[in-house]
């Protein structure tokens, strides 16, 4: 014959944790409540400006090359590079004819290893 369950004591006295508040605001739940369209439009813009301004850093580095070439680096590390192939393309060209002598990037090895990893040659 089996013995019958253990019935729980309804006046078990359980303790609490006393928890405190959590230090993450709600905005990671509201976070996916999709934005209105004025929002949405005034990011988007804020995007572009963004990127305008990364292109005119790029063409005013182009006087320095080194300068540049850290630039490019740095765009590529951030994971950004894709949104200015061309400008970066039209950079490493411009560089490369104008600078194609060893002896024309002051003989830095550190700008020479970027310059010809960026090039791929």
């Amino acid at each position: 014959m089996s013995s019958p369950a253990p019935v729980a004591n309804p006046e078990t006295n359980r303790r609490t944790a006393n928890y405190q508040p959590s230090i993450w605001a709600n905005s990671f739940i509201v976070s996916n409540i999709p934005d209105d369209e004025i929002t949405l439009a005034h990011k988007e813009q804020q995007l572009e400006d963004l990127k305008e301004e990364v292109r005119r850093e790029l063409i005013a580095a182009a006087s320095n090359p080194s300068k540049q070439l850290k630039f490019i680096d740095a765009i590529q590390r951030l994971g950004v590079a894709y949104h200015f192939e061309n400008e970066i393309e039209q950079a490493l060209q411009s560089t490369y004819d104008n600078y194609h002598g060893i002896a024309d990037i002051n003989d830095d090895l550190y700008d020479l290893k970027h310059f010809f990893l960026q090039k791929k040659i």
